[in-house]
């Protein structure tokens, strides 16, 4: 097992040299979690992201992108019911994370390089922030125990940070879209 305490930052795994760049961890992470993809093709996405040269058989290769997305974890992961609903998206929670990595350990994420690993250690235990007060919102499950107004509160606030919500589409939306489909020879 690997620790920060007494190892070098991995640069390759079982000899294949490997790119640990953070920004290159949080596009296989945005894959993994990409419903459009196949599961079969979602390794071998991230596989083309993480290794310069790929590992002999599919089964290094899935062993390896394993490694990479987990290796820096160390405490024990249950799953649970509430770890079902995701309390961060990369793109709508980007700001939040830039900015708290800004004001909390003086690194602009738009210029510094940092291993995978040590990106996901800082973001993991950053301080109280608007980023975790969001995540915390999202995870946050509403009980009969709460108030009427913490209820409502919550609800909303839930509904404002919601991962995945998109707005309605529009009635002129719907039909612009019917007549490209009809010029474009699709309908």
């Amino acid at each position: 097992m690997f620790n920060i305490l007494l190892d070098p930052l991995p640069t390759q795994w079982h000899g294949y040299r490997i790119d640990p760049d953070f920004q290159i961890g949080i596009q296989m992470m945005q894959i993994s979690t990409d419903n459009e993809i196949s599961e079969r093709e979602k390794v071998w996405l991230m596989a083309d992201l993480l290794f310069f040269e790929l590992p002999g058989t599919a089964q290094e290769i899935t062993d390896g992108v394993q490694w990479f997305l987990g290796g820096w974890y160390t405490d024990n992961s249950e799953k649970s019911e509430k770890d079902s609903t995701p309390v961060m998206d990369w793109d709508m929670d980007q700001w939040r994370i830039y900015s708290a990595f800004r004001k909390q350990y003086g690194i602009d994420l738009n210029t510094v390089k940092i291993h995978f690993w040590v990106f996901m250690g800082l973001l993991t235990t950053l301080d109280e922030c608007a980023f975790t007060r969001v995540a915390d919102i999202r995870g946050k499950i509403v009980t009969g125990k709460m108030s009427a107004d913490e209820k409502e509160f919550y609800r909303k606030a839930k509904r404002r940070y919601a991962i995945g919500a998109q707005e309605e589409e529009t009635n002129e939306d719907r039909l612009a879209t019917e007549e490209f489909l009809k010029l474009a020879g699709l309908r």
